[in-house]
């Protein structure tokens, strides 16, 4: 599994210490080391676990939380930490699970494989590009949009791969419950559509690009659109 890794604390060996777990006979992850809140904070929050200090300079390690939260990070959170007085608001900010200093390598190693078997139950598409993996989910996907022979994908961070794959083969991965092919080289996730105008525009979340939307596909797509709302409604 190619995963993406942050570690913040602001004691470098204990990073050191959590950097040598993942790569005592694992599998090659991308690591990001922080010794602050703060730098936490100004970073692009898209890793897939979070291993967080609780007690820092500065900002807290509860505080960063709840600030990833709120810019709409939804990676697994595990806290580190030598007090068990802070767990009830660790709730508030979905915490994952709670590991004590120094940390125990049988414990480590048990928190990161459910975290692993978290991450497998979520939906995601596996990105190669220019040799490098990328696991996304798929509720971080805006939208696709093909060019010649291959495929890009743009998420929600406005990130964008470049993917060798036709935009059939990404249809396929992706289904159908949350995206919608608006035009032949275009498909759209359903859950990121801000507007859509008379003219054949679509607009998305996160992106000021007006997309096409075809003539042949706007009925449908409107029909979908808003069963899609009402069906989520709730939820979003």
């Amino acid at each position: 599994m190619n995963l993406k890794i942050a570690v913040c604390d602001d004691e470098n060996i204990i990073i050191d210490d959590i950097i040598s777990k993942l790569q005592n006979g694992r599998n090659e992850y991308e690591i990001v080391r922080y010794n602050s809140g703060d730098d936490l904070i100004k970073s692009t929050p898209d890793f897939n676990i979070l291993f967080l200090d609780i007690e820092m300079p500065g900002i807290s390690g509860m505080e960063t939380a709840a600030l990833l939260r709120e810019k709409s990070y939804d990676g697994i959170i595990i806290f580190l930490t030598s007090h068990t007085e802070f767990m009830p608001d660790a709730f508030k900010v979905k915490a994952f699970r709670f590991l004590d200093k120094p940390i125990d390598t049988e414990k480590f190693n048990e928190a990161f494989s459910a975290a692993e078997r978290e991450i497998l139950d979520t939906e995601h598409i596996l990105i190669n590009e220019k040799g490098k993996s990328i696991y996304m989910k798929l509720t971080d996907v805006v939208y696709l949009e093909a060019y010649g022979d291959g495929t890009y994908i743009y998420d929600k961070n406005k990130n964008v791969y470049d993917t060798d794959k036709p935009l059939k083969y990404w249809k396929e991965q992706i289904g159908t419950e949350h995206f919608f092919q608006i035009h032949k080289s275009l498909i759209v996730s359903l859950m990121y559509i801000s507007d859509f105008s008379k003219d054949g525009t679509v607009t998305v979340n996160h992106y000021s690009k007006q997309l096409t939307l075809s003539r042949r596909n706007a009925s449908a797509f409107k029909a979908v659109f808003f069963e899609y709302i009402k069906k989520h409604a709730r939820a979003m």
